[in-house]
């Protein structure tokens, strides 16, 4: 990969003996960002189960594309707009997609396999019929080979590997195992890069690291003085912003750990904390794990957050759970699936080819109330990306694998992409696509003439674009409009 001006300048400025030893990365790409240059882009992509309450999500009346409300009574969005809560408003940082069809041809349930590969599901296999783009970007295109970790996949409460339990498959459709467990994700993700505490021999190799990065600090310090008087102005400052990085890199040596090597790259990472596995003493579904949902969801968003600032991996999904347990926060019934999502009773909005009646609006509250606890997990991601200073040069795609989940639509799904995409997309908007059926056709449905599918595949394949790589197709549908050409309206 061919290295920018900033990062020659700085290897020149250390020498290039330096390159291998602990910390080097990190300060390279802290001291690169410094000087203007774009942080990598990092990839994840988050799935929540049971579909969408529309009426509770889709734009409002007077809302537009750039001046829209996400604090109506009962909105399932409110999160992205939730100072109180978040610590600020995300409403810039999002760009929420109406009209969005997965077009599997799976049952609702079964189509999570889907939404990251844009493939149908095989019936006789029970999979996709090609990679999902998290694989694709990180393993074919090679774009996770920078990090220790090329990707990883974690999930709530499920490790089977069934299409509609799984969101990253590699070639020809194969799933990759989901990690359920925060404290098997920490191992994966930091076992090589911290010393357990109570390890004397590691705590003493651990000294000696924190040392030796303390030296290095030094010695740059050193040299980027005597670089600085052959710098023009402008450089000259950019420099100065950068030995203040060091500053505060040096109070947080302490708690890195053993953590070194080419997988450290942003200034603000800091030395990962193992989850507590008290808090969650099971973490499987229908063995008594569902009461512990929520903490081993924010566990794994923890994790990302810091593996992500770590520059451990770039590429991550997950696979969020429902909270079907008696007595539950949201107070919601004891099984989501049967007394939430399967009683929502649509409007014309919600009722993807049956466009028929008001619905029933006390059915939508339930629903947008649970819709509404997935985005706080998302605008909770946002927020720790955000403190990490890595949010603008993230990505996160969130759908789930049905629209009107009580008909097990995979039409017109929730898809929302959030943080900054290196600003590749234009966030802060909201974009109703072109309806599937025109309104001389309300019921027309897919092989009509009429109907014209805007499926994720167009979605996945500017993603990929965004990503640096030149591809105009992506998925596997019947024919080649349903997987040809970007999502028009992004950038």
């Amino acid at each position: 990969m061919k290295l920018s001006a900033n990062r020659r300048m700085f290897i020149r400025g250390v020498g290039a003996g330096f390159a291998s030893l602990p910390f080097f990365k990190l300060l390279e790409d802290g001291f690169a960002h410094s000087a203007g240059d774009t942080l990598p882009l990092r990839f994840l992509g988050m799935y929540h189960p049971h579909g969408i309450a529309e009426e509770l999500w889709t734009m409002q009346p007077g809302d537009t594309e750039t001046s829209f409300n996400l604090n109506f009574t009962n909105s399932s969005l409110q999160p992205f707009d939730d100072a109180a809560t978040y610590g600020k408003s995300y409403k810039s940082q999002v760009l929420i997609l109406e009209g969005i069809d997965l077009l599997s041809n799976a049952n609702g349930h079964d189509t999570a396999g889907t939404i990251l590969t844009g493939s149908r599901i095989d019936s006789s296999a029970g999979k996709p019929q090609n990679s999902s783009l998290d694989q694709f970007l990180a393993v074919e295109k090679g774009l996770g080979s920078a990090t220790p970790i090329t990707s990883i996949a974690l999930g709530v409460g499920n490790d089977d590997t069934k299409s509609g339990s799984v969101l990253s498959y590699g070639p020809g459709g194969v799933a990759l195992p989901k990690i359920i467990d925060p404290s098997q994700a920490f191992t994966t993700l930091f076992g090589n890069l911290v010393v357990p505490g109570g390890d004397a021999a590691g705590q003493a190799a651990a000294t000696k690291q924190r040392a030796l990065g303390q030296s290095i600090l030094d010695f740059i310090k050193g040299d980027i003085g005597r670089l600085r008087p052959r710098l023009a102005a402008l450089e000259q400052q950019k420099l100065d912003q950068h030995l203040q990085s060091l500053s505060d890199l040096e109070k947080q040596i302490s708690g890195i750990s053993a953590m070194g090597g080419s997988g450290l790259a942003a200034a603000n990472c800091s030395s990962p904390v193992k989850p507590d596995a008290s808090t969650f003493p099971k973490i499987k579904a229908y063995n008594g794990g569902e009461p512990y949902f929520d903490a081993i969801t924010n566990a794994f968003i923890g994790l990302i957050a810091q593996a992500f600032a770590c520059d451990v991996t770039r590429f991550a999904t997950l696979y969020m759970a429902d909270l079907s347990y008696m007595g539950n926060p949201l107070g919601l019934p004891a099984d989501n699936h049967g007394g939430v999502a399967h009683v929502y009773n649509g409007s014309a909005a919600g009722s993807d080819g049956n466009p028929v009646g008001n619905g029933d609006p006390t059915t939508w509250v339930n629903l947008a109330k649970f819709n509404r606890y997935a985005y706080g997990k998302v605008a909770l991601m946002m927020q720790k990306l955000d403190a990490m200073g890595i949010l603008g040069s993230t990505l996160i795609y969130t759908s789930s694998d049905m629209g009107n989940p009580a008909r097990h639509s995979t039409r017109n799904v929730p898809t929302v992409l959030a943080g900054g995409a290196n600003g590749k997309f234009r966030m802060g908007r909201r974009l109703q696509l072109k309806p599937d059926c025109p309104q001389s056709n309300l019921w027309c449905a897919p092989g009509d003439p009429v109907f014209t599918a805007m499926t994720n595949n167009h979605l996945l394949v500017s993603i990929a674009q965004a990503f640096g790589v030149s591809v105009n197709t992506f998925g596997t549908q019947p024919t080649p409009d349903l997987t040809t050409g970007p999502l028009d309206g992004l950038v």
